[in-house]
C-alpha cells in the first residue's frame, strides 16, 4: 500500500515526488520542470513522450491540479505512514474490545442488548436521565476512554447511506447541536447519500473511497497524535488526521443515519477484531 502511494506520487522522469505535475496528450505525467527537459519533436513545436511516439504541443500540456494536491497530502502523511510500517506487527494494543455507552446515546437511537449495534428509531427510548447524553444530535459514544497509547477497533457500516465514525473529546458539548469539525473536537470520517465521503476537517476534505466500503478499521495512535481510517476489505487508506489535540480524554464516536421509518439496514456495528489485543495493519492480498 505504501508502495502504491509512493508510485502514484512519483515523477516518471526524475523519480522524485511530483512538483507541479503536468500531463501530456498520451497521459504521461511528470514534473513541469521535467517536461521542459524532454526531447523535442523534429519540427520543434512539440514534446515527445519518452514512452511512446505521441507529440504534445506546449499549449496542450495540462496541469494536474488534483494530483498536485494529493501529492502534497501524501508528503505530509509520509512520516505517520512510515511509523505504522515500522511498528511491531504483534504489538499489543489497549481497549480494542469496546461497547456503546447507553448513557451517552440520544434517546432515538436503538442499541442492541450486547451494546455493539446502533440505529436510529422513530420513537424515543425510555432511558434514565443522564448529563452525559446527547440531547439534540443523534449520536452515541463508545464506552472506552482513551488518554494514551495505541488503540484499534473496527466498525461495520454496511450499506448505510449516511454515517459518521471516529473519535471526539470527552468534553464536547452534548446539550447543543454538534458540528463535526476537528476544530470543535471531532475527528471523524463519514458519508452522505451513500456517495459523498468526507473527513471532518475545516473546511471538509472530500475523500476518494471505494463505493463498496463495508467495514472500517480505525487506528488511534496517541503517541504520534494521529488517527487513521482504513478500508478493511482491501487494506486501502481512507484518511489520517495528524497532530490531534493534546487535551484528552477521547471517546469513540458513532452517528448512524437519521432514517425514517425505522431502518435496521442503517445500523452501525462494532465488530470484534480477528485477533483481540493484537494490531495487524490492513494489507493488500
Amino acid at each position: 500500500m505504501a508502495h502504491f502511494f509512493k508510485e502514484t506520487s512519483t515523477c516518471e522522469s526524475c523519480y522524485r515526488y511530483l512538483e507541479s505535475p503536468v500531463a501530456l496528450n498520451c497521459g504521461f505525467i511528470c514534473c513541469l520542470r521535467c517536461a521542459d527537459s524532454l526531447e523535442k519533436s523534429p519540427e520543434g513545436d512539440g514534446i515527445l513522450c519518452p514512452n511512446c511516439d505521441v507529440v504534445t504541443l506546449k499549449e496542450d500540456i495540462l496541469p494536474c491540479r488534483l494530483l498536485k494536491s494529493m501529492v502534497t497530502k501524501i508528503k505530509t502523511l509520509e512520516p505517520a505512514m512510515n511509523q505504522i510500517l515500522k511498528m511491531n506487527p504483534r504489538m499489543k494494543l489497549f481497549q480494542v474490545n469496546m461497547t456503546l455507552d447507553v448513557d451517552t446515546a440520544h434517546k432515538q437511537l436503538i442499541i442492541s442488548d450486547d451494546l455493539r449495534n446502533v440505529y436510529f428509531g422513530s420513537k424515543k427510548q425510555d432511558r434514565k436521565k443522564s448529563a452525559k447524553r446527547f440531547r439534540i444530535s443523534t449520536c452515541v459514544l463508545g464506552s472506552t476512554w482513551f488518554t494514551s497509547g495505541r488503540h484499534y477497533w473496527e466498525v461495520v457500516v454496511g450499506t448505510s447511506k449516511e454515517w459518521d465514525i471516529g473519535i471526539c473529546k470527552e468534553s464536547v458539548n452534548r446539550k447543543k447541536p454538534i458540528k463535526l469539525s476537528d476544530e470543535e473536537g471531532f475527528w471523524t470520517v463519514g458519508v452522505r447519500n451513500r456517495e459523498v465521503y468526507a473527513a471532518s476537517t475545516e473546511p471538509l476534505t472530500l475523500l476518494m473511497v471505494n463505493s463498496r466500503l463495508h467495514r472500517v478499521g480505525i487506528f488511534l495512535d496517541l503517541l504520534m497524535k494521529s488517527i487513521s481510517f482504513w478500508d478493511i476489505s482491501d487494506g486501502s487508506h481512507i484518511y489520517t488526521f495528524l497532530n490531534i489535540s493534546d487535551t484528552g480524554p477521547f471517546r469513540p464516536f458513532f452517528a448512524p443515519a437519521n432514517s425514517y421509518p425505522d431502518d435496521q439496514e442503517e445500523t452501525l456495528s462494532i465488530c470484534p477484531v480477528t485477533n483481540p489485543g493484537i494490531f495487524r495493519r490492513p494489507f493488500n492480498h
